[in-house]
This record gives C-alpha cells, structure tokens and sequence, in this order.
C-alpha cells in the first residue's frame, strides 16, 4: 500500500499563501450555532442522516455538551467548506476526504491535531488512516474507505453478448462498441459534476504511467510526459465513441436524472464509481437497483503500461476536528468508532468498514460492499482521488480540464498544459 501523505512540491506554499488570505477574512458559518459542538457531514438522506443525528444525541446526553448537526450535500458541502476555509474558521467536526485538501487546512492552522490525543485507534485498520496522516501527524479519524471501480449490470452486458467483464483497455472498447450495437447506453456520467469524470483520466493516468509515475509526476509538478498525454488522448477517443447517456453534459452524479438515476433504472450497463455506488443507485432511482445483477470490475489494464488492475484509485470518508474544536470533540471521535457504532454506520450507510475486527463489525455483509472489500484484499496499491490528493486549485483544475476533454472543448495536449499551468502557479 502506499505511505502516509508527505507534502507535494508546492503544498508548502500554497499553504502560507492560504494562511495569509485566512488571516484577513471573516468568520465561518460554523460561528453561527449556538451549540457547544457543530458537525457537518455530507450523509444527506435516511437512514444514516438520522443515524449520525442519533449518535451525537446519545453522546451528547453523557458529555453535557449541546450538538449541531447539519447533513449538507456533496457539492453544497464542498462549497461551504471552501467558504469557511477563506473565513478561517472551520467547524468543531467535519467530513474530509484527506490528502491535499487537508493538507493545506492543516497548514493554514484550521485543524486540530490528534495524534497524542484519540485513544481509540486500536479499533481501526492502520490502512484507513493513511489519507489523514500527515507529516507523521494524525488529523482526523475514518469511519469507511473503499476503491473506485466499474459498478456493471450483468443482465444488460449478457443481453449485449459481452461474456465477462473486460479485462484490458481494448477489451473494454470492444465492449462498449457491442453495447452500443444492442441498443443499451454504455456508461452513465455525471459529466457537471466533473469529479466522477476525473476518474478515468486518473486511472488511465494509473495504468500508463503508474503509481510511481504519477507520484513522480505530482512532486515535479510536472504532467507533460508521454504517458500523461497518452492517457487523456484515450478518454478522447472513449468520448468519441459516445458512450455517455443522452444529456450527461449537464448531468449531476446523484440527480433524479442523472448519473446513478441511469444506473439504478437499469438503462446504463457501466458507471465507474466507488464503494457508494449501489446506495446512491438505488436512492437516485428510486428503485432496488439491479440488485444481484449489479457486479464490479477494476479499471482495466493498459497494454504495455506501467500499471496493473490490482493498483486502486480510492479513499473513504473520515472526520476532523476544527482547530476551535472544545477538547471533547476527541472522545465523539471514538464514540464514533466504538465497534456497535460502527457496526450501525456500515450497515445503514452502506459503508465498508474500516474495523481492525471487520468480523466483529460486519456479521452480514452487503453483497456488493463485499464484492470492494474483496477488492481492497486484493490492492497492491492505492491513489487517493486527485482532486483531494492535491492542493484544492490542482484538483480542481484536473476535474475541470478532464469534463473539458470529454465534451471536446480540450485537447489530450491542452489538458496537460493546463494542469501544468496549475502547479506553476502554486509554487
């Protein structure tokens, strides 16, 4: 697996240069309760919204502090983060993905620091806290963690004649192409999300360069080799192909119409998405889903590439603590991670567990969480999503660049350029 987050090139000053925009703004919107401990996550619907509001209910009733709890939408939640962040001031608990994103929190001064504090980590996989750990530092705790791989319908790739899933690039474009020729959509995309988009220059980038590579790369600041080139020219031509549902250029990943909506309806045989695909499948629709015809496969290999299938783009989600948190935002942390509580989390949030007892947390596992976990077991490595990896403006740079390439509007060359440009104008 791969060590703990160290600081890209340009972290650093990206980080003073925040630190010095934070000192001049004003309060956060955490400064607007009145409750002793505000947290903010991004588990929006039943039952796991009313599962975390449940929790810090019966924490609160022993530690004598007042809660709020606000349950904020994926993209909501990042802009309000974002917000805050410029603000100064972030909230006493929060949802993070890790890496880059809170990398740069921690070097502004936003966050607190709980690695001599949190006494509970015996109950976790030390694996699940490598996207928190930074400069041998602990900043937040984890409460699930999972891979990024093809979500598929088995009955509509059976229906297409498609055998089994595809094990190479030019195996998967054969499958699309038979797809197509059936009648049936592809590959679901929430292209105005851009995130879920980035995921394919991101694996690609994986299977040309590898993970040696591409870390290689992040620290050089420098994404103009051929691999990285080769890699947005192949989600061209995939684009080229039109793959994507009718209307995926305006699209949002959990939408009634969007991304996981085409999964969950059945009408999309692929989606490349993480360990919350199902969930969010069956949510958007409406429906069950496709229930035990829905399977999962890694991202194909590259001929020739530095890379392998077993090598994951993944993470999960975790919360830390604001560095105004009061001193009892560390033992919520662990009541969080208490295993009952786990075990309630995994089941109602569909999550996979990050337990160092999964056996004692996951009596019944989900079907499909167990196909990931499977997954993980697997894993000769893992890349945390670039748009959290790096500092915020990288990521958001390569989610903006990779909906560019898909929709023509970049070349494999431009995109390059424009990450590129990105990094400069962090050192």
């Amino acid at each position: 697996m791969r060590q703990p987050l160290s600081r890209p090139r340009a972290l650093a000053a990206a980080g003073a240069a925040a630190a010095l925009a934070l000192a001049a703004a004003g309060c956060g919107d955490s400064g607007e309760s009145d409750a002793d401990l505000v947290w903010w996550h991004i588990q929006n619907e039943d039952p796991m919204k009313s599962t975390w509001e449940s929790m810090a209910e019966d924490w609160a009733e022993g530690s004598g502090l007042t809660t709020d709890v606000q349950a904020v939408e994926v993209e909501a939640f990042k802009e309000r983060m974002g917000t805050s962040a410029q603000a100064g001031e972030l909230p006493d608990l929060y949802n993070t993905w890790g890496g880059g994103v809170l990398a740069e929190q921690v070097e502004a001064g936003l966050v607190r620091d709980i690695t001599d504090d949190v006494d509970c980590l015996d109950k976790v996989n030390p694996i699940s806290l490598e996207a928190y750990t930074i400069d041998d530092r602990l900043y937040a705790v984890p409460f699930d963690q999972g891979v990024v791989g093809f979500w598929y319908n088995m009955d509509l790739f059976a229906e297409a004649g498609v055998e089994a899933p595809p094990a190479t690039w030019d195996e998967f474009l054969d499958a699309v192409a038979a797809l197509k020729d059936a009648g049936i959509t592809p590959i679901a995309l929430g292209a105005a999300d851009q995130w879920p988009v980035h995921y394919y220059w991101t694996y690609l980038v994986m299977r040309t360069v590898g993970l040696d590579g591409l870390a290689e790369a992040a620290e050089a600041g420098d994404f103009s080799g051929d691999g990285f080139v080769q890699a947005g020219q192949m989600l061209a031509d995939l684009a080229a192909m039109e793959p994507f549902q009718p209307g995926f250029e305006s699209a949002g990943y959990g939408a009634v119409d969007g991304q996981a909506a085409h999964m969950g309806e059945g009408i999309a045989a692929m989606e490349l998405m993480g360990q919350w695909g199902p969930e969010v499948q069956r949510q958007a629709s409406g429906t069950d889903g496709p229930g035990g015809a829905l399977g999962f496969f890694p991202f194909p290999e590259v001929t020739g590439g530095a890379g392998a299938t077993a090598e994951f783009l993944g993470g999960g989600g975790g919360f830390a603590a604001g560095s105004e948190a009061p001193d009892e935002v560390v033992d919520f942390m662990c009541y969080l991670l208490e295993e009952e509580n786990q075990a309630k989390a995994v089941a109602d949030g569909n999550f996979s567990t990050v337990a160092a007892d999964p056996d004692a947390v996951v009596t019944d596992p989900d079907q499909h969480i167990q196909l990931v976990t499977e997954a993980m077991a697997a894993a000769t490595g893992t890349q945390l999503y670039l748009d959290q990896a790096y500092p915020p403006a990288i990521g958001s740079t390569i989610n903006e660049a990779s909906e560019g390439l898909v929709l023509g509007q970049l070349t494999a060359e431009e995109f390059v350029a424009m990450v590129d440009d990105a990094w400069a104008a962090e050192a």
